[in-house]
């Protein structure tokens, strides 16, 4: 069994003789939006792409766009059927569609709920749907055979190719399915998954997901070896005859055997998002950021030499603590940790008592000893994952909340602000709703316009009131904050 793999090991073991690392891409194409998922024909001549703003890209081996189509919203599932003569896709707007080579439409259903992952065996007899909180079957003409609830988001599916085991994963639970609907297993993991796949003999499951690993497991869903990466593993696929790629938000590409030895690691400089490959595996396509790269691989590459050949699986996930980790940066450089922060406390009952945190590291920690999403609490608190689990629950102001607090400390601002602006939509009387808004507001316009301290304070000064009215004499964040924005103005306290 085969387990992590140091960095050095990996970089000093490949040669450029038959595990050369491949940073060259044979094409990359800018897309609309950031991709969310993509699939290969077998013979590879044709990739669909979908991204966030719900714009279905296919194009040929080349890169060159075929046809593009925009649907209502974003599409987080696609399949192609065979060599490209059939594109089908779900995503946000809850229907199932099935595209011909042309682009037109051939039947399209409606499934009543946001479809979050797809997956379909070559010849298009089945096809797996991952919702919102079950997994489906659908045959080609979009009848549904059946539908296992599973009450969680269903971010990533699988099958075989004989359309015989279907697999759903979702948060910490992993589900296994024979072609009826019927339930094999269900393991609840430690780790919280993102994507998952089975090779064409159902041997053999992929399972990538944040404890950044790629892991092989039994039929019966026993760990039997796990490769660690520098990043989140988003996509895992099978390859045709034999071994797994897989995509990781540290930009590389792994390439694998069954038996988890590592092969390749390609140099994609990009975060990647979904991966796909051609039968014949003479290219890879990855999705990162607003773009896809088409790469080649190396179907005569040698195991790394010097690999031990046994290394104890499932060890705990590696906690990061901030303070003590050289690598760690503030989230806005020097100085930040005096800043006014979003307001982790009290989001799980408002009754609680406040607890004041001073710093950002304290907040971090409080938000971690509350448990908001794991027990196992990383840098990265998997906020985009977080925003697909959310739709069991969407309209709970506490998702959110913890939406935008994830994000936040994913530096990931914007989207920071859509959460919290969605808070405030759905209970406008929670006052940490209107403070974080206010919060990440300033610090947007502030990394728009570093020079600008005074527009900063006047996008955080309405949702800043706002919270004061709706906190009352009980609740002083927003008095705290306002201090902040005096002293950065050089005024005293006329802001108050």
């Amino acid at each position: 069994m085969f387990g992590q793999i140091p960095e050095q090991q990996i970089n000093n073991g490949l040669s450029h003789n038959d595990n050369s690392m491949i940073s060259d891409s044979i094409f990359d194409l800018n897309i609309s939006g950031p991709v969310i998922c993509i699939a290969c024909s077998e013979d590879g001549n044709r990739i669909a792409v979908g991204d966030r703003n719900g714009t279905l890209t296919l194009v040929d081996k080349t890169g060159s766009v075929i046809w593009q189509k925009q649907i209502d919203e974003g599409i987080h599932g696609l399949a192609i059927i065979g060599n490209g003569s059939k594109v089908v896709c779900g995503g946000k707007d809850c229907k199932l569609r099935m595209f011909n080579s042309m682009g037109n439409v051939e039947w399209e259903q409606t499934i009543g709920k946001s479809i979050w992952s797809l997956s379909a065996d070559p010849n298009g007899q089945h096809m797996a749907v991952g919702t919102g909180d079950s997994i489906s079957m659908f045959t080609e003409g979009g009848l549904q055979l059946w539908e296992y609830p599973t009450n969680r988001a269903m971010v990533g599916t699988g099958i075989s190719r004989n359309g015989n085991i279907i697999m759903g994963c979702g948060d910490e639970h992993l589900y296994c399915l024979d072609n009826e609907g019927n339930l094999k297993w269900e393991k609840q993991r430690s780790d919280s998954l993102w994507d998952v796949s089975v090779d064409n003999n159902g041997e053999t499951i992929f399972v990538g997901g944040w404890d950044q690993k790629i892991h092989g497991l039994d039929p019966n869903g026993t760990d039997l070896w796990n490769l660690e990466t520098g990043g989140y593993v988003r996509a895992v696929q099978p390859l045709e005859n034999g071994g797994v790629i897989a995509g990781s938000h540290d930009n590389h590409i792994y390439h694998l055997s069954n038996s988890g030895q590592l092969l390749e690691k390609i140099d994609a400089d990009g975060e990647i998002t979904c991966i796909c490959a051609s039968k014949q595996m003479d290219i890879i396509v990855a999705g990162m950021g607003n773009k896809i790269c088409g790469f080649g691989i190396n179907t005569n590459a040698k195991p790394i030499d010097n690999i031990p050949e046994e290394i104890p699986v499932e060890s705990p996930p590696a906690i990061i603590e901030e303070e003590n980790n050289e690598e760690y940066e503030p989230m806005f450089g020097v100085g930040m940790f005096d800043e006014p922060i979003p307001d982790t406390t009290g989001i799980l009952n408002r009754d609680e008592p406040v607890i004041e945190q001073n710093t950002y590291s304290n907040q971090i920690e409080a938000s971690e000893n509350r448990n908001y999403y794991s027990e196992t609490p990383t840098q990265n608190m998997g906020g985009e994952y977080r925003e697909f689990a959310s739709e069991v629950v969407k309209g709970d102001v506490k998702n959110y909340l913890r939406l935008g607090n994830a994000a936040w400390i994913e530096k990931r601002l914007e989207r920071a602000v859509e959460h919290y602006k969605r808070a405030t939509e759905i209970d406008p009387e929670e006052p940490r709703a209107w403070h974080n808004l206010a919060i990440c507001n300033y610090h947007v316009a502030l990394k728009r316009n570093p020079e600008d301290i005074e527009g900063a304070v006047k996008t955080a000064m309405e949702p800043l009131e706002m919270a004061k009215e709706k906190g009352g004499t009980d609740y002083n964040a927003p008095d705290k904050t306002l201090e902040y924005f005096a002293s950065q103005l050089g005024i005293e306290n006329e802001l108050l």
